[in-house]
């Protein structure tokens, strides 16, 4: 063995999606550890084929026979309406079935979990976007045992998590990826009310876009899909996978085929499996095989979106990680158009194809035409196509979109029959004592026993007869690995003993498997009760949030503003305490907007930067948006405590959210923007700040548009404010690039505005109204400020009054999301 494998030479676990009962089974009978799979309600994949309760009581059962794992889906946001009650009658059956763990993004279900199903690991969801052992160890009192790190990790970010968390850490390995940072895009949501916090995500990453800087057109007319990344495949990178400390390899795809599911675990299981027992040097080798090659292949065939990508392991962002000419399944090339005839064309084959391959002549975008090919051809050949009356031409790319002979073998090997556990037995049959089997499975043992053998009145037992039986397990589970036999020398045992002893022992072995996972829900059960929020005396305040110093500016000529939060992002580290002791000689409260994402680099930076600025008295406080920099905060501000407020991407949708927090130290928090009228009223945002006016960030990206259209800008210490995206309805997406920490804001073109709902708000009672501004001038912003000051504070009629900016939206104030 590799000496430098040791250290790393642990159980790695191949954890494989299932959107189905067939697709769970597919992926056990491949080679899985464990599968993810959704039950009828709180899943991030509401469109999948979900299991009922009783399916899925059935699939744990089936697991844990199978010596695998199963983790329920419970990764949607809740709101305070739809009473975390039903959670609880949701979960309580699969609790005492012995379900092996849930995978949960909401804090508030988070906490309802771990105080009413105390012995139920949970793991944290990458819709936390969790990024550093920080902020996952602020989950640990909560009987969180691993977490899902976000997808745009490097290798050495998750050995840096690896290195200061014994939390179990799983990944993303292969399939599908977002392009935003997973649990911070609302980009679904906002445009037609399906969130993807909720599993109803509608794709519009997957849609097709016209990128815009400085009001002149920089993407490319055939490459449309700008938020498009392809589909990763880290196979070459499992062992730098399992060097950084990555426990769990996830597979993405709840949402295909159980061939899918199938194809993609046998693949990932051989390779770790060979890693595990040869070590590097020899991996390398295999990598570099015609095997391995024809591996790549079958994934190719399977699914892809114009190849993969390797993943944010080793390359932060760029085009090469895009499909920005097709979203969707892409196929394998497998030939040229050489000759166009009168219905017909000639096609150079450059790969081999198989009967019933489902074939697709592709002019740019377009289809262009899909056939069916009748039989086999090695390539090098000329295959003749039929097409009919479609126009086409010499040169045109022909892909494989569905490999027949491919599908059809894993079909035989995963679906259409089951891989059985193997046991071992031990059968003792003697003259004048019971007959009695014992057979052994992962360190369960049982017996079963039938009557008194007799000795032979004829022709005696040989072990041959004896074993025949024994040894047909027929459908159920298991198989016998080895089976030792104790038999006298003149026996005889009744066949229909010998099958009946077998059927027992094999049920009686189910039955303990099961039994040692299940538990006892009242026995269990704490109580507990949800402390509601506190009661605030003081007026309604006005903060505002600022980016540039023209609206900070602004912000400080009014004099209704309460407090001014300001971007720690767009200004400059040495301003900013001038900053706030202007802001309080102007009889103001100073707060600093801490980043959306808080990874390594920016995480030294704050760790280097904010003590001073904490030591300072003129700063009120902070709103962080990430677990990150809950956890540094906190840490820095105890000898010296500061006000810490939630943002809104933080996603306190119920009351047990609140508890959470507070138990954290936290009573502060935003109100959640995609919460209507209704539900905030009964969640109660006393303790919230309420958004009522800006640009919505819709998404929060690793990658950048310019770098993947025209190339990187290269401007270190700039936020540009000049690109905007154009959809296919003519809809505008503001683009933000901050070139320091390398990463984009895409936000909503329609500007919220909550002036015409005053009544409403005020009967919500926030405790700040909140201005976010971004792209306005200093005069814009005063005219926005004066507007809601006038509507709020003095209640007066009034409007923004500026003629350039139209549209505006009322958000999902009136109609929610699903």
């Amino acid at each position: 063995m590799d000496s430098n494998l040791k250290k790393f030479n642990r159980n790695i676990e191949i954890l494989a999606p299932a959107g189905s009962y067939e697709g769970m089974k597919a992926a056990m009978n491949a080679g899985c550890d464990a599968v993810y799979i959704g039950g009828s309600s709180f899943g991030a994949r509401a469109y999948a084929n979900n299991l009922d309760e009783d399916t899925l009581l059935r699939a744990i059962d089936e697991a844990h026979i199978r010596n695998k794992k199963l983790y329920l889906t419970v990764n949607t946001l809740v709101k305070e309406d739809e009473r975390l009650e039903k959670l609880e009658h949701f979960l309580d059956r699969f609790y005492e079935r012995g379900l092996d763990a849930v995978i949960v993004q909401d804090l508030g279900v988070l906490h309802y979990i771990h105080k009413n199903f105390p012995h139920l690991p949970i793991h944290a969801s990458t819709q936390m976007t969790l990024t550093m052992a920080e902020g996952a160890n602020l989950l640990k009192d909560y009987n969180v045992t691993r977490i899902v790190t976000s997808r745009e990790l490097s290798f050495k970010e998750i050995r840096t998590i690896r290195d200061n968390t014994d939390l179990e850490i799983e990944t993303f390995v292969h399939g599908a990826l977002c392009y935003s940072y997973s649990g911070q895009c609302l980009m679904s949501s906002m445009i037609g009310g399906r969130s993807g916090n909720r599993g109803r995500c509608a794709q519009p990453c997957r849609m097709s876009y016209q990128f815009y800087s400085e009001n002149k057109r920089i993407s490319k007319g055939d490459e449309t899909y700008l938020l498009s990344p392809k589909d990763i495949n880290t196979v070459a990178f499992i062992p730098e996978l399992i060097e950084a400390g990555v426990d769990s390899f996830k597979i993405e795809g709840r949402m295909k085929r159980p061939e899918y599911a199938a194809a993609v675990t046998s693949i990932y299981r051989k390779y770790v499996d060979y890693y595990l027992e040869y070590g590097k040097e020899k991996y390398q080798d295999i990598v570099r095989s015609d095997v391995f090659n024809q591996d790549m292949m079958d994934l190719m065939d399977i699914y892809n979106r114009g190849g993969f990508s390797g993943g944010y392991g080793k390359t932060y962002n760029g085009k090469k990680m895009m499909s920005m000419t097709r979203p969707n399944h892409s196929g394998v090339y497998v030939g040229d158009v050489v000759k166009v005839e009168k219905g017909q064309v000639k096609i150079d084959l450059k790969e081999n194809i198989n009967s019933q391959d489902v074939l697709e002549i592709r002019d740019g975008e377009d289809k262009g035409y899909e056939f069916t090919s009748k039989d086999p051809m090695d390539a090098g050949r000329i295959l003749t196509a039929n097409t009919g009356k479609a126009k086409l031409k010499v040169d045109l790319k022909v892909y494989r979109t569905k490999n027949n002979s491919l599908l059809d073998k894993i079909s035989k090997e995963y679906i259409d029959q089951d891989v059985k556990q193997a046991i071992n037995g031990s059968l003792y049959a003697k003259s004048g004592e019971r007959l009695e089997l014992t057979i052994s499975s992962n360190n369960i043992s049982v017996t079963s026993y039938q009557d008194m053998v007799q000795e032979a009145t004829k022709q005696p037992m040989t072990k041959e007869k004896l074993l025949a039986p024994i040894m047909k397990t027929g459908e159920s589970p298991y198989y016998f690995e080895k089976l030792d036999v104790q038999m006298g020398d003149n026996i005889f045992v009744p066949v229909s003993w010998l099958n009946e002893i077998r059927r027992e022992a094999i049920e009686l072995l189910q039955e303990n498997v099961m039994d040692r996972y299940r538990r006892d829900l009242k026995k269990d059960q704490k109580e507990g009760n949800i402390t509601l929020g506190h009661e605030l005396n003081k007026p309604m305040g006005l903060c505002v949030t600022i980016q540039t110093r023209e609206q900070f500016r602004a912000a400080l000529e009014v004099p209704e503003v309460d407090g001014i939060y300001v971007s720690y992002d767009m200004m400059v580290y040495k301003d900013i305490l001038p900053m706030a002791e202007e802001t309080v000689n102007g009889g103001k409260d100073f707060y600093l907007v801490l980043p959306y994402i808080c990874r390594l680099p920016e995480y030294e930076r704050l760790n280097k930067e904010l003590p001073s600025i904490i030591a300072d008295d003129n700063i009120k406080g902070f709103i962080v948006k990430n677990m990150e920099e809950v956890a540094l905060v906190t840490s820095l501000t105890k000898d010296k405590p500061k006000e810490i407020i939630l943002n809104y991407n933080m996603y306190v949708y119920n009351k047990e959210a609140y508890e959470f927090w507070r138990e954290k130290g936290i009573t502060h928090y935003s109100a959640p923007v995609e919460l209507n009228y209704g539900e905030l009223k009964t969640l109660g945002i006393k303790d919230c700040d309420m958004v009522v006016y800006g640009h919505q960030p819709v998404m929060v990206s690793a990658q950048c548009l310019y770098a993947s259209t025209s190339g990187c800008i290269k401007q270190k210490g700039v936020i540009s404010h000049n690109g905007h995206l154009v959809d296919r309805i003519s809809k505008k997406f503001f683009v933000q690039t901050n070139c320091d920490s390398c990463y984009n804001i895409i936000y909503n073109g329609q500007s919220l505005s909550l002036l015409k709902q005053v009544s409403e708000v005020k009967e919500l009672d926030p405790r700040n109204i909140r201005l976010d501004f971004t792209f306005e001038t200093e005069d814009e912003s005063k005219k926005v400020i004066k507007a809601f000051a006038d509507a709020y504070i003095h209640n007066k009629n009034t409007s923004l009054g500026m003629a350039d900016k139209t549209e505006y939206t009322s958000g999902h104030f009136k109609r929610g999301i699903e």
